[in-house]
């Protein structure tokens, strides 16, 4: 049996996290000798994918912690169907790799390709398509699970359909995901035709994406939240659509995965490994305001040369195209807010979050909104609406940290009195008062229930869990 390792295990956000011993596992054999320790020793320990979320979703200060990126093979891949079957460390990345050469994609991926599949499933992530193919669980046609008892079970809509529905979002809390069956979508070129299209407000953002949405392939919008009165919500849509058969021949030849990453310099020249201290300095000296200024006044260009063609890595791994991009909140950090808001109520709430920041002095330096459907998975974050991502730097200072906890937390009964939703990769705030209030009391004791029959010592746990009182 391999060694526990003290490590600093944080956040993707860096902002939550501490000390805890990790493991390594390579195989489901380690896997299961790492879980009978841990029932031998009653303790917890937390289950951690690529360490892509943003809070504090797969860290446990104090405790244990099973890194599963060494158990990263591709078991198998069906070029005639594209059902690709994964262990839970293969990344998007070595999936979309594996998949262009046959000529699809993954259905659902999200914006930067680091994310394992285990934390796909367990997070149930989505992507810039939510509203037409949904989230990433409604892609995963079964999966093998390692329960806390060390018990593999296998799950799908008609194999235990109860579990399979909770473990997908279920944030790791239900087993380890051990193998994953997973389908992939055909694309007829390794490129698609890109629109940006300048909105002028908030509402035009969201009127935007309900008139295109019954027609484009992808649809999100980076916002400016430095923008007031009349421009508040200003931002740059972009709407992608896939090339029909035969559209685009010389497309063809992007499926070489080489063609399709994205580039690792700027105008071929400056590595973008050293962008990201540019960046620091915009925060650091409160520029951003200006850089975001800039990035909207050049949107009119690229609406003005609309449509141009660009690889699907391109479009959807923006970021990814600063390596190390999260340092320029050093050394704070950064937490990301992340309401679902139904349609109904979207334009006021969210506009009304916007304006909390600006009045507080918490203006996130990124944004960006999305549109989205429903979804069958209990632990959903998913809402006939809205998502406005909203990422803020953490200040050293910890009289003004627990400010932005605070003012998050009000921002969030705002969105949960308006029947909204969070969603577990990106939170770091919410309380176990509101736990409830995400997912309605029928669910949260239907989780419940599934967490005391499949793990009844709470040996799953993170920071997170303890967190809402799971």
């Amino acid at each position: 049996m391999k060694a526990w390792v003290d490590e600093q295990v944080t956040g993707f956000g860096m902002s939550v996290g501490g000390p805890a011993k990790v493991l390594r596992p390579e195989t489901v054999e380690q896997l299961a000798d790492a879980f009978a320790e841990v029932r031998k020793d009653g303790g917890n320990v937390a289950l951690r994918g690529a360490g892509c979320s943003y809070g504090d979703a797969s860290t446990n200060v104090g405790g244990r912690v099973l890194d599963l990126t060494r158990m990263n093979r591709i078991l198998s891949f069906d070029p005639a169907s594209g059902v690709a079957v994964c262990e839970p460390g293969v990344t998007v990345r070595d999936l979309w790799r594996r998949s262009i050469r046959d000529g699809y994609w993954p259905r659902v991926v999200s914006g930067t390709m680091a994310v394992s599949m285990g934390g796909a499933a367990a997070m149930n992530i989505h992507g810039k398509n939510n509203y037409a193919l949904g989230s990433f669980g409604e892609c995963v046609r079964s999966f093998e699970l390692m329960t806390a008892a060390g018990e593999i079970v296998r799950c799908s809509r008609d194999e235990r359909p109860e579990l399979f529905h909770a473990a997908i979002g279920g944030f790791g809390m239900l087993g380890c995901f051990t193998r994953l069956e997973i389908e992939t979508k055909r694309v007829h070129s390794g490129r698609m035709r890109v629109w940006g299209i300048v909105a002028d407000d908030l509402d035009h953002n969201l009127q935007i994406l309900e008139d295109l949405h019954e027609q484009a392939d992808y649809l999100v919008s980076w916002l400016d939240f430095h923008g007031k009165g009349v421009a508040l919500g200003r931002g740059i849509m972009h709407r992608a659509d896939q090339m029909q058969p035969g559209e685009d021949p010389d497309g063809l030849r992007f499926f070489d995965p080489a063609l399709q990453d994205v580039p690792t310099t700027l105008f071929g020249v400056v590595p973008k490994g050293w962008l990201w201290p540019g960046m620091w300095a915009a925060v650091a000296l409160k520029q951003v305001h200006l850089v975001n200024w800039l990035k909207f006044r050049a949107g009119s260009g690229e609406q003005r040369k609309s449509p141009y063609l660009q690889t699907h890595g391109a479009f959807h791994f923006l970021l990814d195209y600063v390596p190390r991009w999260q340092w320029m909140t050093k050394p704070g950090g950064l937490i990301q807010f992340q309401p679902f808001v139904p349609k109904a109520e979207a334009s006021r709430v969210l506009r009304r979050l916007i304006e909390m920041c600006q009045e507080r002095g918490f203006v996130p330096y990124l944004g960006v909104l999305k549109k989205h459907r429903p979804d069958p998975f209990l632990m959903t974050h998913a809402v006939d609406g809205y998502s406005m991502a909203m990422d803020i730097a953490v200040s050293t200072n910890r009289r003004r940290r627990e400010e932005l906890w605070r003012h998050c937390r009000e921002m969030a009964d705002i969105v949960l009195d308006a029947g909204g939703r969070f969603y577990y990769a990106k939170d770091a705030v919410l309380q176990e008062s509101s736990f409830a209030k995400v997912h309605g009391g029928d669910a949260v004791a239907k989780f419940r229930a599934l967490k005391q029959q499949w793990d009844p010592q709470g040996m799953l746990q993170t920071d997170l869990s303890r967190r809402l009182g799971v």
